[in-house]
């Protein structure tokens, strides 16, 4: 790998890395000037000891969304699908509720600004009609905006996509995922079932236990019906290597101006970052960075990708602080190869306004309450989940001025979060953190 360390250097760093940031199993590969690279520390389970190789599975969570975007990509491509046309002309049924059930469309909801709520996670079961059963219940969403508005993180939009593949495919889901995009790039190790995973090295997912050490968290596998959205899908750092090199490379998934069109930004962030169809897209220097992370209960992966300088980087761990992991070994590539990495600047804190007041109160979306709270700093912020039984999480917020604020979740202090539609009072009546919340009571 030209100007990158040996394997035996990747995989000591690698392993140096795991136990600096407590990250119980840790898998890690690079792609650059037409070679690969990988290597794995720690274990799978601290319950069990068995050890993490290149070849484990671990759940990649929402880098599925770019698998799922790539596929209606292809699907365009072979005149099956208008990415322009409403969604509701290919899949029959009404999706939300109110005047704009019958107007979003596939490229919206890729690109997260369909306005449609999205955390709805309900279990529809583990037969093949999972998703066309989820429909159903998405038909009581609302749309938190108007399409085209906002961005807005949709799980539940993705399963449309799922949903419109497996109608103009006539197969569901999970075989198009299979025939469409592993069989083309050779990725024979991921599944979507946890009946083959279970069969398979497999990492389970870690968080704090009863006792604040880490442990093995109780939930593994989650509903089939969000397969498309990222709860189900398994995979490896290799296989998310062998994906990312097909998508630069403009061969066997999506033609190159398929790809291209993919990584054009359609939607700006407030950190200053931008969406496409599927992927994150962060320019930082002279590079464009493309890629996407994930995350489901105790395991989180990252892929992000630098086209021009033909450069991967994937990363699959099972708890601990995995984003001072990942910045630890992937930053240190990315600087060597592009001169960059996949951030953004982050704005310096402003003063502490006096009518952060205004700020407080209970926003929510379909998945999760938000009550914001005036400090001295800043705001305070409890995030509550409402169908996962998970405890609640805490972050503050401290201004950046302009309505938005800086947080740290976890080991991530990079959160840019923001208040957007004043009321005629002057208080905001979103909240938008990663999604859009709506004021409680108006």
């Amino acid at each position: 790998m030209s100007g990158l360390a040996s394997l035996v250097d990747f995989a000591a760093r690698i392993a140096a890395i795991r136990d600096e940031a407590g990250v119980p199993g840790l898998s890690f590969a690079v792609w650059h000037g037409g070679k690969m690279i990988s290597a794995a520390a720690g274990v799978l389970s601290l319950d069990t000891g068995i050890a993490v190789r290149p070849d484990s599975l671990f759940q990649i969570g929402s880098i599925t969304k770019s698998l799922t975007a790539t596929l209606v990509m292809q699907a365009a491509e072979e005149g099956l699908v208008d990415i322009d046309r409403p969604v509701r002309d290919y899949i029959g049924v009404r999706v939300g509720r109110g005047p704009y059930t019958d107007s979003f469309t596939a490229r919206q909801l890729m690109a997260h600004t369909s306005g449609l709520d999205g955390d709805l996670f309900l279990d529809t079961g583990r037969d093949d009609d999972a998703i066309a059963k989820y429909m159903v219940l998405c038909s009581r969403l609302e749309f938190l905006v108007a399409p085209g508005r906002f961005y807005n993180y949709s799980n539940a939009g993705y399963a449309v996509l799922g949903r419109l593949l497996e109608v103009v495919r006539g197969k569901v889901y999970d075989r198009i995922l299979d025939e469409h995009l592993f069989a083309r790039i050779g990725a024979t190790r991921s599944t979507t079932m946890p009946e083959v995973a279970a069969f398979r090295r497999t990492a389970s997912g870690h968080g704090p236990g009863a006792d604040g050490a880490t442990a093995v968290v109780p939930l593994v596998h989650l509903p089939r019906a969000l397969g498309p959205a990222g709860l189900s899908l398994y995979s490896t750092a290799e296989d998310l290597i062998a994906y990312a090199c097909a998508h630069m490379s403009g061969e066997s998934l999506v033609s190159r101006a398929g790809a291209a069109a993919m990584r054009t930004p359609q939607v700006a962030l407030p950190e200053g970052a931008s969406w496409g169809l599927g992927w994150k897209i962060i320019a930082n220097g002279n590079t464009t960075f493309v890629g996407h992370d994930g995350g489901t209960i105790g395991q989180v992966a990252s892929l992000w990708t630098a086209p021009e300088a033909n450069l991967a980087v994937a990363m699959c761990a099972n708890g601990g602080r995995v984003r001072k992991a990942w910045e630890a070994v992937a930053f240190p590539i990315f600087r060597e190869v592009c001169g960059a990495t996949p951030e953004t600047a982050m704005p310096d804190f402003a003063p502490v306004p006096d009518d952060l007041e205004r700020y407080e109160g209970v926003y929510e979306n379909s998945g999760v309450d938000m009550e914001v709270t005036a400090t001295s700093n800043g705001l305070d912020v409890v995030a509550r989940q409402k169908f996962l039984s998970l405890p609640e999480v805490r972050f503050a917020m401290r201004p950046l001025g302009g309505d938005r604020f800086r947080a740290t979740i976890g080991d991530d202090d990079k959160v840019v979060t923001a208040f957007l539609d004043p009321d005629a009072k002057g208080r905001p009546t979103l909240f938008f953190a990663g999604r859009i919340h709506r004021r409680k009571g108006g």
